[in-house]
């Protein structure tokens, strides 16, 4: 294998993972995997066939990404957990696919839709109860949902929401939120009016808000091994699904006053070492990282020098030895946490394993063994 730059997605982990939040949710509790994103820069198509069987249904953005799953022989379950576009309502109906109702506008729009083609649209109806991105106000909800409930092109299978911080240690709002949910629930239950499925718990509140279950959950950091907040460390062990690797393209020997990269970010106060590797933020590696980051590479931490390239970073790699062009260089995984990348970055862990590019092949491994390798086209519907 001589890749200029992988990801190396471990899928052991990814079972190990499942299990753990299998171990922490009553043992009839639903999962919907959240797939979405690229299965949160994964491989979406890979990861779903990998936990087809060991979940309930996949959940996705858009209905872009649903339909490469159905593409690629995925015949689970799919929920659409952001807003639609009516023209898009055809495809939906075409391939099963279930679709976020966020209002009653355009409840009405999928049942004449689904009524032309004499379908029945099977969806999901999302209630705002605080967020205040999208889903029906939940004050408006229990009025609105009993319209929706009644329309006959229409199979309302769920109604959930979603928490604003459920990986605050102050759990005020969420119970608020909650409450506000459960109000309308058993409104809804009082007229008669039931569903399949309640779901409120992300993968924050899946460890944090213990009586948010309901009959599903949607977890979808925790399932790569990822958390919210550190705190959260202490609740459930989770193991990192995928490492970031590249290589050593060149090695210079540079001068003291000599700089590095563009904007000369960075002059050398000493003679040192230079390796050049073959990752920028044309792959995903963020520019923010300049300056301040290090990767690993023959048991040494190398400090990024330089402001970031689109195809190249420059390394410190002065104090190691026996460094080749050539060489595996890790970006994040076992020594270097992703966590921390985000933390340099001034943002979270979603933001640089969703921004790693399609020209990075995902390289995937289960038993210690590889056994699949994708480059995604430029076209992926990824995020």
């Amino acid at each position: 294998m001589k890749n200029r730059t992988w990801a190396e997605i471990d899928i052991n982990n990814l079972f190990f993972n499942i299990r753990q939040i299998k171990s922490v949710i009553p043992k009839k509790t639903a999962i919907l995997a959240a797939v979405k994103a690229n299965a949160y820069g994964h491989d979406s198509i890979e990861i779903s066939r990998q936990l087809s069987g060991s979940v309930d249904m996949f959940g996705v953005a858009s209905v872009d990404e649903a339909l490469e799953l159905r593409e690629h022989g995925i015949k689970d379950d799919i929920l659409i957990l952001s807003p639609i576009m009516g023209s898009d309502i055809g495809k939906i109906l075409k391939n099963n696919i279930m679709t976020n109702i966020n209002s009653l506008r355009f409840a009405k729009e999928l049942n004449r839709e689904a009524k032309k083609r004499n379908l029945t649209a099977r969806a999901h109806i999302e209630v705002d109860t605080g967020m205040n991105r999208t889903g029906i106000d939940h004050r408006e909800a229990v009025e609105n949902i009993e319209k929706i409930f009644k329309m006959n092109h229409i199979s309302a299978e769920g109604v959930f929401s979603h928490f604003a911080e459920a990986e605050k240690k102050d759990r005020s709002f969420s119970i608020e939120q909650k409450t506000r949910y459960d109000i309308i629930i058993k409104s809804l239950n009082d007229r008669g009016i039931e569903f399949k499925f309640l779901h409120f718990a992300n993968s924050s509140a899946l460890v944090n808000i213990k009586d948010s279950f309901y009959n599903l959950v949607r977890p979808g950091i925790m399932l790569y091994g990822h958390y919210t907040d550190k705190f959260l460390k202490d609740k459930i062990k989770l193991k990192p699904v995928m490492r970031l690797k590249t290589r050593i393209g060149q090695i210079k020997n540079i001068n003291k006053g000599d700089s590095i990269s563009y904007d000369r970010t960075f002059t050398a106060n000493k003679s040192m070492r230079i390796g050049t590797t073959l990752i920028g933020y044309g792959d995903g590696y963020p520019r923010l990282l300049s300056n301040k980051a290090d990767m690993f590479v023959s048991n040494c931490s190398c400090r990024v020098l330089g402001n970031v390239c689109m195809d190249l970073t420059m390394i410190d790699i002065s104090l190691c030895k026996d460094v080749n062009p050539g060489d595996e260089v890790e970006v994040f995984g076992d020594n270097i946490s992703v966590d921390t990348l985000a933390e340099l970055c001034g943002n979270i862990n979603y933001e640089i394993m969703t921004g790693i590019g399609p020209r990075v092949p995902r390289i995937f491994f289960r038993n210690g063994k590889y056994y699949e390798k994708t480059i995604l086209s430029l076209n992926h519907n990824g995020g």
